[in-house]
C-alpha cells in the first residue's frame, strides 16, 4: 500500500497556495486602481449610483474609502506572496489571508457582482480554502478539508463548464469559440481573429479539446503521475486565455488552486 503524503506535503500544498494566491490578490487590486477613474464620483461605477446598496458599508465604498481597501489587499497580498516555508504556522500569513478575502468580498460587494467573473469566484474559493485550513494549524484534518476542498472546487470548475459546452452545437462546430475572438470586449489579436476565419476547422479542433480537457479534468484525481498530465495542459490553458483575451486573473486564480489538486492525487493514490 503506498504511503499517505506527508504533513510536510500538505504544508508545501498551503504554502504554495498562499502565495499565488498573493499573487493573484495583487493583481486583482492593481487592475481595480488602474480604473479608479470608473468607480470616483464621475465614473460609470459612481457611489452615488450604487450607495444605497450598501448600508454601514458606505465609509468603505466612497471613491476615498475603496482606495484604502484596495491598498490595504495590496499590501495584505505582498505579505502572502512573501509567505515562508512555514506559513501555517504563521499569524501574519492567515492574518493576511483573512485580510484579502475581506477586500475580495468588498469589491464584489462595491461593484453589485464579481468584476472580473469566474476569475474572482475562484480566488474567493482558494482563500475560503486556505482559512479553513488554518482554523486549527496543529491538526492536519482541517488543513486537508481546506485544501481538499479548493481541489474539489476546482475539478467541479471545469467539470461544469465541459458539461455546458458538450450540451451546445456552436461549440461542436467552434462557432462558439470564433464569436469569443471576435467581441470587441475581450481584444483578441486581430491576426488571430483573421487566421481564425480563415482556418474554421483548426479553431473547431481547439474547441473539441477544450471540451475534452474541461470533461476529462477529473482524472487528475487518479494518480500524481495523470494530475501532473492534467495541471500541464491547465496551465497551457489558461496562459492561452490570458494572452488571447487579457484575461490575467484567470490564469493567476486557477494556478493558486493547482497546488491543492496535487495534494489531493497524492493522498488518493
Amino acid at each position: 500500500m503506498a504511503a499517505l503524503p506527508s504533513d510536510a506535503s500538505l504544508a508545501s500544498a498551503i504554502t504554495w497556495m498562499t502565495r499565488l494566491a498573493g499573487g493573484a490578490a495583487a493583481i486583482s487590486a492593481l487592475e481595480l486602481w488602474t480604473i479608479r477613474a470608473d468607480w470616483s464620483d464621475r465614473g460609470i461605477w459612481r457611489p452615488a449610483a450604487l450607495r444605497p446598496t450598501w448600508g454601514a458599508l458606505t465609509p468603505l465604498m466612497g471613491a476615498g474609502g475603496f482606495r484604502a481597501v484596495l491598498l490595504a489587499q495590496l499590501s495584505a497580498a505582498i505579505v502572502m506572496i512573501a509567505s515562508p516555508a512555514t506559513a501555517l504556522g504563521q499569524p501574519m500569513a492567515s492574518v493576511a489571508t483573512a485580510g484579502v478575502l475581506l477586500g475580495t468580498l468588498l469589491a464584489a460587494m462595491r461593484f453589485r457582482g464579481t468584476v472580473n467573473g469566474g476569475s474572482d469566484g475562484m480566488l474567493f474559493t482558494v482563500l475560503a480554502g486556505l482559512l479553513l485550513a488554518r482554523i486549527a494549524p496543529t491538526d492536519s484534518r482541517w488543513s486537508q478539508a481546506g485544501v481538499l476542498y479548493v481541489a474539489a472546487q476546482l475539478t467541479l470548475s471545469y467539470l461544469r463548464a465541459g458539461l455546458v459546452k458538450v450540451t451546445r452545437r456552436p461549440w461542436w462546430t467552434g462557432e462558439a469559440l470564433l464569436a469569443f475572438l471576435r467581441l470587441p470586449a475581450y481584444g483578441a489579436p486581430a491576426p488571430v481573429v483573421a487566421w481564425g476565419e480563415a482556418h474554421p476547422g483548426w479553431v473547431r479542433l481547439v474547441s473539441l479539446a477544450v471540451m475534452a480537457f474541461e470533461c476529462l479534468a477529473l482524472i487528475a484525481w487518479r494518480s500524481p503521475t495523470w494530475c501532473l498530465v492534467v495541471i500541464a495542459v491547465a496551465l497551457v490553458f489558461h496562459g492561452v486565455v490570458a494572452l488571447l483575451f487579457r484575461l490575467n486573473r484567470f490564469l493567476w486564480a486557477w494556478w493558486a488552486a493547482m497546488p491543492s489538486l496535487w495534494y489531493a492525487a497524492q493522498l488518493l493514490r
